[in-house]
């Protein structure tokens, strides 16, 4: 896994390499949709917080569709495996709506039935964990977005192959060993994705939360906070001046009640510095494996559940 992680920058540029020709009237659409679940969704997530796009852009974790999906919509489908439930029901459901589809998947259900009714498909490489493809994933999506001129947003990898990331991400997690972590940004992408890093990998109970929004309900419950926790606020090195004063008040109020870390996103760009804090907490997640002694690809509960699902439906 730790291979795979160091690969991030590199993967990505490959998937940038990856060709598309979506059809012309892909471009006449009023709305944008991402429909995918876990790792798979979690690209759209990063769009939506880190790019400047033409039109609205909704991400889909459901087994149906939001109900405004029609002929305008550009829905992407992503499913690593092309096996997920939820995203096959979904895509189901563009056809009926007469959506404009577009797929990326490793292959599975999705991608034959794709080639079946000739949709536009994007395959990436195949095997690689789900939550592992995201750079490949995320790369596509791109891919499509400039293809269909919905974005025009320019960017570089360069903040993540300069310093020494893994390093620093290695001395960050000895500092929140054996605390539960409550991890808050504006980036509710970066924050969720370490939410999720830290349950498969380091099979690690925490919480992500948004800000501005805790500090109007969440944060009334942090009186009962304790050195048990650890307070992971992933910052931008551009954050605005009320995302400054907000942290800023944070940390004064709950001065003392618990450890309380910071992540500078690094970067020119937004999308850049959500990047960095996500391939930060990727390291992360591995090395609280190691810390907690537990297997990073290991998830037993996923398929169990999985199993269940199946003897139901």
């Amino acid at each position: 896994m730790i291979k795979n992680i160091r690969r991030f920058p590199i993967d990505f540029e490959e998937g940038l390499l990856i060709k598309i020709k979506p059809p012309k009237d892909y471009k006449e659409i009023k709305n944008i949709v991402v429909a995918g679940m876990g790792g798979s969704a979690i690209p759209g997530q990063i769009l939506k917080d880190g790019l400047a796009l033409k039109y609205p852009l909704e991400i889909s974790r459901s087994y149906t569709l939001p109900s405004f999906v029609n002929k305008d919509t550009l829905l992407i489908c992503l499913s690593y495996s092309g096996n997920t439930q939820e995203t096959l029901n979904q895509f189901n459901q563009g056809i009926k709506r007469k959506a404009k589809i577009i797929v990326i998947t490793s292959g599975g259900k999705l991608k034959s039935k794709a080639q079946k009714l000739k949709i536009p498909l994007i395959e990436i490489p195949c095997g690689f964990l789900p939550r592992e493809s995201l750079p490949y994933l995320l790369s596509a999506l791109i891919k499509i977005l400039k293809a269909l001129n919905l974005t025009k947003e320019s960017f570089n990898l360069k903040a993540l192959k300069k310093g020494n990331i893994e390093k620093e991400a290695k001395a960050f997690t000895k500092k929140m060993k054996k605390t539960s972590p409550i991890i808050c940004s504006h980036y509710s992408s970066a924050s969720f994705r370490w939410e999720s890093q830290l349950s498969e990998n380091a099979k690690q109970i925490s919480e992500s939360k948004t800000l501005p929004e805790l500090a109007h309900n969440e944060i009334v419950s942090w009186k009962q906070l304790n050195k048990n926790y650890s307070l992971i606020f992933l910052r931008d090195e551009k954050e605005t001046k009320e995302m400054k004063a907000l942290i800023r008040g944070i940390r004064k109020i709950i001065k003392n009640k618990t450890k309380i870390l910071e992540v500078y996103g690094k970067g020119n760009t937004k999308l850049e510095r959500i990047l960095y804090l996500i391939l930060f907490g990727d390291f992360v997640s591995y090395f609280l494996a190691q810390e907690n002694k537990v297997n990073p690809r290991e998830t037993k509960y996923i398929e169990a559940l999985k199993k269940e699902i199946k003897k139901i439906s």
